[in-house]
């Protein structure tokens, strides 16, 4: 009696894992660790471009990388460390000085756009130079010059920063017009882009 629910069980054991290795095998491959979308209970490891609102532009991807996502949309990077939320929008313009005290814009006129990064797991860091224009052209402007613009208050950088902890405000460059996009690189690589 004994060897026959031995016998039975292990059969069942076979069949299940034999179930599960099919399950594998057929399961497609990972996918980066950038996400565009809205997160999930607990932040996906992969997505792709179609998590978009209804009704959005599509951005592409290329290489993993969300690129020229609407104004508004989120991009969620994960990395050994955590996961990080970030939404970059409500993109305006000036042409002219922000205060009477500093400068008006060198290439045309001062970018300004809203941007929140909040940790939704484990530990991350933020910083404004973290983000960069780049022009159609291909130039880059790195928003040290808006940083002293007057234009707005540059978000806060943090590091280490626990689950939980935001960090909101704008970005701010100097730029010849709006024909480009403001990229996110997350640890010297580009995740994202936005355009406006």
């Amino acid at each position: 009696m004994i060897l026959v629910l031995l016998c039975c069980g292990g059969g069942l054991f076979a069949i299940y894992s034999g179930a599960k290795n099919d399950r594998e095998a057929a399961a497609p491959p990972p996918t980066p660790d950038i996400t565009y979308g809205q997160p999930t209970a607990s932040p996906p490891t992969g997505g792709t471009p179609t998590d978009a609102p209804t009704g959005t532009p599509q951005p592409g991807t290329t290489g993993g990388v969300a690129s020229n996502m609407p104004a508004g949309a989120r991009l969620t990077v994960n990395d050994a460390e955590g996961s990080i939320a970030i939404t970059v929008g409500n993109f305006r313009t000036r042409d002219a000085a922000c205060s009477e005290v500093m400068p008006g814009p060198k290439n045309g006129m001062f970018l300004i756009a809203d941007v929140t990064a909040e940790i939704t797991k484990g530990t991350g860091s933020i910083n404004p130079f973290y983000f960069t224009w780049v022009a159609a052209d291909g130039t880059e402007e790195n928003g040290v010059a808006g940083a002293f613009s007057g234009c707005g208050k540059l978000m806060p950088a943090g590091v280490n920063l626990p689950a939980g902890s935001k960090r909101s405000g704008q970005l701010i460059f100097d730029v010849k017009d709006r024909d480009g996009v403001v990229e996110y690189k997350h640890r010297f690589r580009t995740a994202g882009s936005w355009k406006p």
